[in-house]
């Protein structure tokens, strides 16, 4: 499963990345709302191929006349509730057509929200600023044993502090801080062997990976942005607390997730006409 993961991740944020290079000089709100046009369009579409069009049509026609039929006879209490009860019976037909179609969507729509996690979930460091370097270990005897655990990187970061370990969590960090512009590797040396982690400060806020973990499948899917750690090293996890992503609209600040699902839904309504679609 994690081989297949892995492969999948890699073609995916390939893909992805293409798109993401060609839109994202246009800075982080108008690349995502040209991402957002692209997959309501692409979600639209995908639910017209999986979904039964013939019988959704017939449906919504139906519950249609029902609602039509409830305003001309609301007078008449028994015909009231016998057309309530039909609209009830045909909006659970309408769900039950599309309710699998959904299910299906909602695959490629959660392979998206990670890759837009990715670059737009935080931003890297800022020249000045600080954040913390997090190393979770495997083992907490290694810390109990202190075992030398040290963390190395260029002259773009500061490191300000000696790692404080916390043996509860198997947890080790340190606070840094942007020196300089650049993209490199921070090393972490832990039980006799040494592990990286990608680190960007400053420069364009493109996305960056804010954690590497280890080889579980799931794990693996959320977090693409670098290979997995394996198994079998002394180390878990490396995360990096960046800061969010800013994206404003006219000055106030939105969630890049609700920013897609609303732009996402308002494209593809506004095209599911010229595609043919009923939903």
């Amino acid at each position: 499963m994690t081989t297949l993961i892995s492969i999948f991740n890699s073609g995916f944020t390939l893909l992805f990345g293409l798109l993401y290079g060609a839109l994202k000089w246009l800075g982080p709100f108008w690349s995502l709302v040209g991402i957002s046009f692209l997959g309501g369009i692409l979600m639209v579409w995908l639910f017209g191929k999986v979904s039964n069009q013939d019988a959704i049509k017939k449906t919504r026609t139906r519950m249609n006349a029902e609602l039509i039929a409830l305003r001309l006879f609301n007078d008449d209490l028994r015909v009231f509730f016998g057309i309530q009860y039909q609209i009830l019976v045909w909006t659970l037909k309408y769900l039950k057509h599309s309710m699998i179609p959904m299910i299906i969507i909602m695959m490629p729509v959660m392979a998206i929200l990670i890759q837009l996690n990715l670059h737009y979930g935080v931003r890297p460091l800022g020249i000045g600023e600080q954040s913390l370097v997090k190393v979770k270990l495997r083992d907490a005897k290694t810390l109990a044993l202190e075992t030398p655990i040290t963390l190395q990187a260029s002259d773009a970061l500061e490191i300000e502090t000696l790692g404080v370990r916390i043996p509860e969590m198997r947890e080790v960090s340190w606070r840094i801080r942007g020196a300089s512009p650049g993209r490199f590797d921070l090393v972490v040396n832990a039980g006799g062997e040494s592990m990286t982690k990608s680190m960007a400060v400053g420069g364009r806020e493109e996305g960056v990976s804010s954690l590497r973990t280890g080889e579980h499948w799931l794990t693996n899917l959320l977090y693409p942005g670098e290979s997995p750690i394996p198994n079998s090293s002394a180390i878990e996890s490396i995360e990096i607390l960046y800061p969010e992503l800013d994206i404003s609209i006219f000055g106030w600040g939105i969630d890049w997730m609700i920013l897609f699902f609303v732009l996402s839904m308002v494209f593809g309504f506004s095209f599911k006409g010229a595609l043919g679609v009923q939903i």
